[in-house]
């Protein structure tokens, strides 16, 4: 089975704020998307960078969520908590 990951990286504005955004309304949201099989938020509260990687069971699925991901990243990003700086999207090809 081929999974697929979507990368995002971002910066937090407010450190503590874009973490209890992600914690209370991004992760809660995730859990309800179809195919994901699994998602971790990272973050390096001394710079304020961030990582969200999410892997999906299909390239499919992955699509199917850019629409709930985008909104999101909107959302965010007015809140002022997280502002998205890349996009990247990656296939599978070994797993542990």
């Amino acid at each position: 089975m081929t999974m697929h990951a979507r990368v995002m990286r971002v910066e937090l504005g407010d450190v503590d704020r874009g973490i209890s955004f992600v914690r209370d309304q991004i992760v809660p949201s995730a859990r309800q998307q179809p195919g994901i099989v699994a998602a971790y938020w990272l973050a390096d509260r001394a710079s304020g960078h961030g990582l969200a990687v999410t892997i999906w069971e299909s390239e499919a699925a992955m699509l199917a969520a850019d629409a709930t991901a985008r909104e999101a990243s909107r959302t965010e990003k007015e809140e002022g908590a997280v502002d998205a700086a890349a996009l990247e999207v990656y296939e599978g090809i070994a797993q542990l």
